[in-house]
């Protein structure tokens, strides 16, 4: 029975709090540490997620007071000329929380489900006996736990502390980061880049390998986000691409509430979470959605799964062998689709910018093909098929050779990735997983090489 287990969650992040819940009610007895203050956990600021995810999770949806409707997006080519616009589900289909607010709901939540939270208690120790996790060294003092999750993170200090058999990947590398920057300014009275949408994202903004974001949020502030991949943005560089998203977009002031400069993970899965005592969940196993560097939902889904495998099985020996079939329903459920992603990031955060402005600015796609990939008739109404939407794309990629080969490369080292992400092993073993781990890494490493080769000729 859960009742005899004694749980350590290290970190208030969205799949450790899931996880936290779900054991809690479970009958465990469950201990989060969070570094932060009561009040002070999670950003101030908005994220979109699906509203289902909560249904999903087996967790009861929040009151209202958490989250808003998700708002209208646009994407912008480089140029700033050419739009492409994100279709709309049905209202609260698609939701915005605030996630400070969420963390307090999740908190709320573990706290009803008997769980007790530590606030301002910064752990980053792990207890090691005899190659196992048996628990955390806090202020010199030994706490034993039966498990350790670890949901501090992506650059989690506990992860490089495991011994080195389990295989569990130390830190993520720079081009599995995305660095961004937030900052929330006063309105000014203008007009927006687009009068029917709220939030606009520039793609590859300034020809740098990243996004940029001028959001009007329902507060009435402007919302900014800069970021690239692999590198930090220089103080000099955010002030040069704010002062280009002043000029598309004039409510922008430069009037500074907030700002932060914030990492973030766009990695695929890692390719093993668990060692005995011990696993890692949400950013800490790299639990994010890769295309846009979000945690919330991918972190919630692997906390449930994980949860319900140990309250299904009555899992109390928290060995690797144990745990590991969680992590391979995940995979098989998520992790491929994430791979795939990965590749596919990798690839267009390099697209040439010529091809993004010829890509958005009609000739190629418009506003009803998005409709009619991305929504299905019980969300949303699809417009009507029109013949000649697809066969006129195809006839564009054969006459356009360059952004064909582009797309054919994507495609097949994108559906590489999702066979070899498939293969993962179903039985634990270490030398099968470690066999597999360094396939899977180097889909991603083989990629970047190859990439860094192709630009390096353009040069």
């Amino acid at each position: 029975m859960l009742s005899t287990t004694k749980i350590a969650v290290i970190g208030m992040g969205q799949g450790g709090m899931v996880a936290a819940i779900k054991l809690a009610n479970a009958g465990a007895k469950v201990t989060i540490f969070e570094r932060n203050l009561e009040g002070k956990v999670g950003y101030p600021w908005r994220d979109d997620i699906t509203a289902s995810i909560f249904d999903d999770c087996g967790l009861p949806r929040p009151n209202q007071d958490v989250y808003i409707q998700k708002a209208k997006w646009v994407f912008v080519s480089p140029d700033e000329k050419g739009t492409l616009r994100v279709p709309q589900f049905r209202p609260f289909v698609e939701i915005s929380p605030n996630r400070r607010k969420l963390s307090e709901y999740f908190a709320d939540l573990a706290i009803k489900a008997g769980a007790e939270i530590k606030y301002g208690v910064c752990v980053d120790k792990l207890y090691v006996e005899d190659d196992r996790v048996a628990g955390i060294e806090l202020n010199g003092e030994i706490e034993r736990f039966d498990l350790v999750i670890d949901a501090t993170g992506m650059y989690s200090k506990l992860r490089s502390q495991l011994p080195e058999k389990f295989c569990v990947q130390s830190e993520p590398s720079n081009q599995d980061t995305m660095y961004a920057y937030r900052a929330f300014f006063e309105k000014n009275d203008g007009e927006t880049f687009l009068s029917d949408v709220d939030n606009t994202m520039v793609l590859r903004h300034m020809d740098s390998d990243g996004i940029a974001w001028c959001n009007l949020n329902d507060e009435g502030n402007v919302d900014v986000l800069l970021c690239n991949i692999a590198r930090p943005l220089s103080d000099e560089e955010i002030e040069e691409r704010l002062k280009d998203l002043r000029a598309m977009n004039p409510i922008l002031s430069d009037r500074k509430l907030y700002d932060r400069k914030v990492p973030l993970s766009v990695r695929a899965g890692i390719a093993t979470p668990v060692a005995d005592g011990y696993v890692a969940l949400g950013d800490s196993a790299f639990m994010t959605i890769p295309i846009m560097g979000s945690g919330i939902e991918a972190g919630m889904h692997g906390a449930a799964i994980f949860a319900d495998y140990v309250i299904a099985n009555d899992i109390q020996n928290f060995s690797a062998y144990n745990m590991w079939p969680f992590y391979v329903k995940y995979f098989k459920k998520f992790g491929k689709g994430f791979a795939l992603l990965d590749i596919v990031r990798r690839h267009a955060l390099r697209f040439n910018s010529k091809l993004i402005n010829w890509a958005l600015s009609g000739k190629f796609v418009n506003d009803d093909t998005l409709k009619f990939v991305m929504l299905d008739d019980e969300d949303y109404r699809r417009p009507k098929y029109k013949f000649g939407m697809f066969s006129a794309i195809l006839w564009k990629l054969i006459f356009h050779p360059s952004y064909n080969n582009t797309i054919l490369r994507m495609g097949f080292e994108g559906i590489h990735a999702m066979n070899v992400a498939g293969t993962i092993p179903s039985k634990y073993s270490l030398d099968e997983i470690a066999k597999w781990a360094k396939r899977y890494n180097h889909l991603f490493e083989k990629c970047e090489h190859k990439a860094a080769k192709r630009q390096a000729k353009k040069k």
